[in-house]
């Protein structure tokens, strides 16, 4: 039986970039912990955006605060992005990651505002990689579904353990955005359930 070998994860490679190139874009503009800078470059602060400044929703994705928050969202799109592309495709995964954050950073902004909070600033990468996480819910459930044995099972309550984890994270670090993890996660797994309806055959990589 010949092996076929995994695609080179492109779409992540630039999504990976692009952050990177931002940063060092806040860096030069004044720093990534500096929130002038970081509003210049287009920060989600619910008020602005509902004043009409909607790019912040898109923006705010690529931004981070300091090296160690970009960092480990780095790390982890670098190992949830290639596995979500060479399951999904590039232009389907591209499309989960995008609507998962934009989406999120568009929901937050209405729920904040809605709770008085429409100062709030938000930034990050995060909102887009729980929208991979709740791809690979879906792929791990779809897959247990199809094959009820022990492993499937354990590999999606190892997804369940780790979604688990990340939200109570959140609850205890106040830096972190619950909103932003939860919408992220939500939208990600709705769009990758139409996503995987298209896509009847997938490459799984667990």
């Amino acid at each position: 039986m010949q092996k076929v070998k995994p695609k080179t994860p492109y779409a992540t490679y630039i999504l990976i970039a692009l952050n990177i190139i931002l940063y060092i874009s806040a860096l030069n503009s004044g720093g990534n912990k500096d929130l002038n800078s970081l509003d210049s470059l287009g920060a989600l602060i619910p008020q602005k955006v509902l004043l009409g400044e909607w790019w912040r929703i898109v923006n705010a994705n690529f931004l981070h605060f300091g090296f160690l928050h970009l960092s480990t969202n780095m790390l982890s799109l670098w190992f949830l992005g290639r596995l979500v592309e060479s399951n999904l495709g590039q232009g389907r995964y591209l499309l989960v990651y995008l609507i998962s954050g934009i989406g999120s950073m568009l929901s937050c902004t209405y729920v904040y505002s809605q709770l008085g909070n429409s100062n709030i600033v938000l930034i990050g990468a995060s909102s887009a990689i729980m929208g991979l996480v709740g791809t690979i819910l879906v792929i791990a459930f779809r897959t247990w579904l199809n094959q009820k044995n022990r492993l499937n099972a354990k590999r999606f309550g190892t997804v369940l353990l780790v979604i688990s984890l990340q939200f109570i994270l959140d609850g205890i670090i106040p830096q972190i955005s619950f909103y932003s993890h939860f919408f992220g996660l939500i939208i990600g797994s709705l769009v990758s359930v139409i996503v995987l309806l298209s896509k009847p055959n997938f490459t799984k990589y667990f």
